[in-house]
């Protein structure tokens, strides 16, 4: 069995990852750490978890073949050096994710800057390979996936994209933020970031492709949709090809009806699911291309990448405690 610690599990991701691991059949939890909650049952913090046998606890001195770095921006680099010799390292942060030059643009000053070559960029449909080698894994963030996902197949044949983003209320964290808050959030089309988000640097590292994100907050719990456009003389059967590249990856789907409701990816066809959702058409007129990309934020685009990458690094079959259909209605 391997020894799974999730440091940082009382926030929505951290409670992803226990719920997963703990129905892994290859997991053995080791520990769920907080330093707010010393010694509660995981239940007072994640009630969808009653009846598992685990208390948070802040006691760092543990047994764990790998360990889940579920902690906000900027402490994973603080913290590493507690575990970097003795277990594998999955970081949901944002600390290891891009290159030194890339995060001073977007982050600000690194503390750990000797490290970041060293992290693998654990997308696993980009690199399954170095993945299966990797010590750390840097997992990447929700509205990266996404939006990667989408647009690696035309990597080195475009230069710029136009990325819109709804995104989910889960997204920003469990924090207090009034903006978060019932009576601001609901009904909302609300910008949340017209330009500048910080995943755009993960975007232009893997695709080489300058994508400027425009990020609005919606009215969901969880999910996200990005919707790409860029100028390309192409038509809808060379943009099938594109796709075929995912044809056998086991958490792709492509979605692309002739008509109906579900003709196009949408994020409610995917809740609680490891699976990314891609979709496309052409503007003739135009001469653009437009394509669509859903996910989970906490599962493909957080905890479920987390252990998909767990599994590949372990040797397992990768789709391994990650076979779920996704909950619908929702």
């Amino acid at each position: 069995m391997i020894k799974a610690a999730v440091i940082g599990a009382s926030g929505y991701i951290g409670g992803e990852l226990v719920r997963l691991l703990a129905m892994h059949p290859e997991v053995e939890i080791s520990a769920v750490t907080s330093r707010h909650h010393n010694g509660k049952k995981i239940h007072k913090v994640h009630p969808n978890l009653r009846g598992l046998d685990l208390r948070f606890t802040n006691n760092y001195n543990f047994d764990a073949d790998v360990v889940f770095l579920a902690v906000p921006h900027g402490t994973s680099m603080k913290i590493i050096d507690d575990y970097v010799e003795s277990a594998k390292i999955i970081d949901l942060s944002a600390d290891f994710r891009v290159s030194l030059n890339l995060y001073k643009e977007y982050y600000g000053e690194h503390l750990k800057p000797e490290l970041i070559d060293e992290f693998v960029y654990g997308l696993p449909e980009i690199h399954r390979e170095e993945i299966r080698r990797a010590e750390l894994i840097a997992n990447p963030g929700c509205n990266a996936t996404a939006v990667i996902l989408a647009l690696y197949p035309f990597k080195g044949e475009i230069s710029e994209a136009i990325v819109d983003l709804k995104v989910s209320s889960s997204a920003g964290g469990r924090r207090e933020n009034v903006a978060s808050i019932h009576p601001e959030r609901s009904n909302v089309v609300r910008i949340y970031k017209p330009s500048h988000h910080r995943h755009e640097a993960e975007v232009r590292q893997e695709t080489k492709v300058n994508a400027q994100f425009t990020v609005h907050s919606v009215d969901l719990i969880r999910g996200l949709l990005a919707t790409i456009y860029f100028k390309m003389e192409i038509n809808e059967k060379e943009l099938y090809k594109k796709y075929f590249r995912y044809l056998k990856e086991p958490f792709v789907r492509i979605v692309k009806e002739k008509g109906g409701m579900q003709r196009l990816p949408d994020p409610k066809y995917v809740i609680g699911s490891n699976f990314a959702d891609i979709g496309f058409t052409y503007d003739e007129r135009n001469q653009r291309v437009v394509l669509f990309s859903a996910l989970d934020n906490l599962i493909k685009g957080g905890a479920g990448q987390a252990v998909q990458n767990m599994n590949i690094a372990f040797g397992l079959d990768e789709t391994l405690g990650l076979n779920y259909l996704p909950v619908y209605p929702v």
